[in-house]
């Protein structure tokens, strides 16, 4: 697997370039020895996830405060909105897993154990810690992962403003079922060109 190295050359997440980029093993171990980088401590999320679900193509583990902060105050991502973000309110419809250790996740049995609460999910919530996202690409679980956090972000304010109901259970089933929601009906390529075009300006 192809995977964000660590080590004194890293030039950090928000600045990562091909060259922080190091192939290793599903067990974490590194290919390149050529490379100065290392996988990180938590390869093994990724390991373990491509071992047991081949269906994946990428997986993303993030930290947006957003997500860390509900799951650490037990706000639930709820579906409380719906023509204005399918794609977001989708992701809470059935509720997301969420795995209650907010330890870092070192070890393959820590993972599986993980893995158990994910159950057949794509997403899974690390309580105080984080989340584990998957996709059938790099731009399929990237995209859910920035769903992911605008979902959290708007039950994270709603919360503020007391109990704000989800939408209706009709309104979630017709979501649900419906074809080409969002950017034109496009998939996760046309909002990775969205992205990728809004980064130039931002």
């Amino acid at each position: 697997m192809l995977i964000r190295g660590r080590g004194r050359e890293e030039t950090g997440l928000l600045f990562t370039k091909p060259r922080d980029i190091v192939r290793s093993d599903f067990d974490g171990r590194k290919l390149e020895k050529k490379s100065a980088l290392k996988p990180p401590n938590e390869s093994c999320i990724h390991g373990e996830l491509y071992k047991t679900r081949p269906e994946f193509g990428a997986v993303l583990h993030a930290h947006p405060p957003s997500v860390v902060l509900t799951s650490m105050a037990g706000i639930e991502l709820r579906p409380i909105f719906g023509g204005y973000d399918p794609r977001a309110m989708r992701l809470a419809t059935p509720s997301i897993p969420l795995y209650q250790s907010s330890l870092t996740l070192h070890s393959q049995e820590q993972v599986r154990e993980m893995l158990g609460v994910m159950g057949d999910r794509d997403i899974c919530i690390l309580r105080g810690h984080g989340v584990v996202v998957a996709g059938a690409s790099v731009e399929d679980a990237t995209v859910k992962a920035i769903k992911l956090d605008a979902l959290a972000r708007m039950n994270l304010q709603a919360a503020s403003l007391g109990k704000v109901p989800a939408i209706s259970a009709e309104d979630q089933e017709a979501f649900l079922h419906r074809r080409g929601t969002g950017m034109g009906g496009g998939g996760a390529e046309t909002l990775w060109r969205y992205y990728c075009e809004w980064l130039k300006h931002a």
